[in-house]
């Protein structure tokens, strides 16, 4: 955190100090400005010599809602860039529960041995308020929830209607809880540091170059002028549809994440995630390995559990299926990567019809379509998109589409032809 002064004497408003709450890297996290409209005053009088609460406020803001954009943070340390106001902030940073340096940054800007790690700041179940500001307890049963307090659990349990209470989805949550161990024992590289409790993700994104596109919107990282921006709440752009690349907003620094499609489709079934990336070519120490697993959920629902309860839906036996995806705001934000189901099932027609009230409004009832069988480029009016995204491959026996639509709405309320499959499933 650091306070700078500026004098502007040939105006009669003059910016007195300006307070920055930047990480290590001088991303900039919070800013506020202090004006003052008596000229050649600076801070005196200017209602700056109390300016501790002011900062601490920053720090709060900075912490829950980021400029870089990201999840709110909670910072292992907090340095400050002034003696005076490291001194007044000294009884209030403890509060927050972050661990304030021993002294004041001696000159502005991080020092080599500076660390800022940060932690995922969690939140009240019921209130949201955030664990920097009330000291958040789990429910006493399952564990998978927190609280600030009782009257926010005894609300959360006596919810209406009943399926929505705590008191309804705590003996489900306890058994979802006890398996969560099993999360360490994903294949990935990369596991025990993502699933451990000190994980700095910002760190973790930094040094795989991943600091641009879809990634943005994991870290607090502010992109540099000219960096393609993954279009967040909207739907995908129609130039980066049409590019060619499906994966072109999860391109990072280095070399390309996504290997080319193998020229022979698979010869049967894939029975485990392991199976699939080796015949992709895609290392476990990928981060789009990781990313996969949203359509390969899919395909193992639709290959090995469908089958078993509704034999009539065996994609043996079918050439289309038509699919809801219920709640599907964080899958539609990697709506590109179910392009893989082209890959993975070549000799079906798929309708994913994503649906839920947390997609972005102004994508309900867009409708685009994804294919691979050659690198044409077409845009049909009035009916959506239409991306043919090559797989550097013809495939025989004619085109097989993927047709996306979206319904930003509760699925309740969703009108139209009954689907082969629904899906409404927790990703996370």
């Amino acid at each position: 955190m650091q306070r700078t002064y500026r004098r502007t004497p040939a105006a009669p408003l003059h910016l007195s100090c300006l307070l920055l709450v930047t990480d290590e890297h001088g991303t900039i996290l919070g800013i506020d400005l202090l004006m003052d409209g008596t000229q050649g005053s600076a801070c005196k009088g200017s209602g700056t010599e109390n300016l501790a609460p002011r900062a601490y406020a920053l720090l709060c803001h900075s912490m829950a809602c980021p400029m870089g954009s990201g999840d709110p943070r909670k910072p292992r340390q907090l340095t400050v860039g002034d003696a005076q106001l490291h001194r007044e902030l000294e009884s209030l940073v403890p509060k927050l529960g972050v661990k304030l340096a021993k002294t004041p940054m001696r000159t502005w800007g991080p020092r080599p041995g500076f660390t800022f790690a940060s932690l995922q700041a969690q939140t009240c179940h019921v209130c949201h308020r955030h664990s920097f500001e009330v000291k958040l307890t789990p429910c006493p049963q399952c564990s998978a929830v927190l609280y600030c307090g009782e009257a926010c659990l005894r609300a959360d349990w006596r919810r209406c209607p009943d399926d929505v209470s705590h008191q309804f989805w705590c003996p489900r949550l306890a058994a979802f809880m006890e398996r969560a161990g099993e999360l360490a024992t994903l294949p990935f590289t990369y596991t025990a540091e993502v699933t451990s409790e000190s994980f700095n993700k910002e760190a973790f994104l930094a040094s795989r170059g991943l600091t641009r596109g879809y990634w943005t919107q994991l870290s607090m990282l502010i992109p540099g002028p000219g960096t393609p921006r993954h279009p967040r709440a909207s739907t995908p752009a129609l130039s980066l549809l049409l590019s060619g690349d499906p994966y072109q907003l999860l391109q990072g620094d280095g070399p390309a994440l996504m290997p080319p499609v193998p020229p022979d489709p698979p010869r049967g079934l894939f029975g485990s995630w392991q199976d699939y990336y080796t015949w992709r070519g895609l290392s476990l120490d990928s981060p789009m390995a990781v990313l996969l697993t949203y359509p390969l959920t899919v395909y193992y629902v639709i290959t090995h559990l469908v089958p078993q309860s509704f034999p009539e839906l065996n994609i043996q036996n079918k050439q289309s299926l038509k699919i809801h995806v219920v709640e599907a705001g964080k899958e539609f934000d990697l709506v590109m990567v179910f392009w893989e189901l082209l890959v993975l099932l070549p000799h079906m027609a798929l309708e994913l019809q994503f649906v839920g009230d947390g997609l972005p409004l102004d994508s309900d009832q867009q409708h685009f379509t994804l294919q691979r069988d050659g690198p044409e480029v077409s845009v049909r009016p009035g009916s959506g998109v239409s991306a043919r995204l090559s797989s550097g491959t013809k495939e025989k026996g004619g085109r097989r589409d993927l047709q996306i639509k979206v319904s930003a709405r509760p699925y309740h309320l969703l009108q139209g032809p009954k689907p082969d499959l629904v899906i409404g499933k927790s990703w996370g």
